[in-house]
């Protein structure tokens, strides 16, 4: 574990994706199986998964769509000195966390803390991992409201406009793979009579296995925006924290 307490200026940057990935077009290189609810349950997991303590231990956690940490160096504030020689200023470490909620029963208690005297014990961040990339866990200590920003969320006009051009590839797609799939009967059924040659059996067996795959990738990426719909809200709460310590883990 490490503890940041000398001088030092980083930024750690988790963004969520607002929206899917684009439907991929697919060569008739023939592509990997893969399990679409698989696929679809790791995409959609929050990026940041955030619990604060009150003073009461920690509450449970929230999702966080957006997450933001930067570290930078920031000299403390001295007394004036007495004599002309001004003697160097120690360094901390100013801690700022920014993410992107949705608005809930625990908006109010946060805005309260807002310009208040009255501190956040601790907050616990858990991110996840992307692909074959470590998670991390972040432990902050005396944390300060610094500001909320109410914002709206357009995200789903955007996801309702990838569903409808999914659905109508997927359509279309459906409608390729049982032609494929006829012509391939029909070429295994003239090979059996020796009126087709190998290399047709083959192009029929690649063209389905091709349509194939391509159908499941849509399908894929349809229930990645079907997921996001449902985890849509109208109103994102932009959330600004401040602390004097952090200490980072990766998992």
């Amino acid at each position: 574990m490490l503890a940041f307490t000398s001088s030092l200026v980083a930024v750690v940057l988790w963004q969520g994706a607002a929206a899917p990935r684009a439907a991929r077009l697919v060569s008739d290189t023939l592509l990997p199986r893969r399990d679409s609810n698989a696929v679809a349950g790791r995409d959609t997991l929050p990026i940041a998964r955030i619990a604060l303590d009150f003073g009461t231990g920690l509450a449970p956690a929230f999702a966080a769509r957006s997450f933001e940490l930067t570290l930078r160096s920031a000299p403390a504030p001295v007394a004036a000195p007495s004599s002309a020689r001004t003697p160097t200023a120690p360094v901390t470490t100013a801690v700022q966390l920014r993410f992107r909620r949705a608005p809930d029963t625990l908006s109010p208690q946060l805005a309260n803390h807002v310009g208040g005297a009255e501190r956040i014990a601790a907050a616990v961040v858990e991110l996840s991992g992307r692909g074959s990339s470590a998670g991390m866990l972040l432990r902050l200590w005396d944390v300060q409201v610094v500001s909320i920003h109410v914002v709206t969320n357009d995200d789903d006009i955007a996801l309702v406009q990838q569903r409808l051009s999914l659905e109508e590839s997927i359509a279309q797609l459906s409608v390729d793979l049982q032609e494929a799939q006829r012509q391939l009967t029909v070429t295994e059924s003239l090979d059996k009579r020796k009126m087709s040659s190998s290399l047709e059996v083959a192009h029929a067996h690649a063209t389905t296995d091709v349509l194939t795959r391509r159908l499941g990738v849509q399908r894929e990426h349809l229930a990645l925006v079907e997921q996001q719909l449902a985890r849509w809200t109208p109103l994102e709460e932009e959330v600004v924290l401040s602390a004097s310590r952090v200490e980072m883990q990766t998992r």
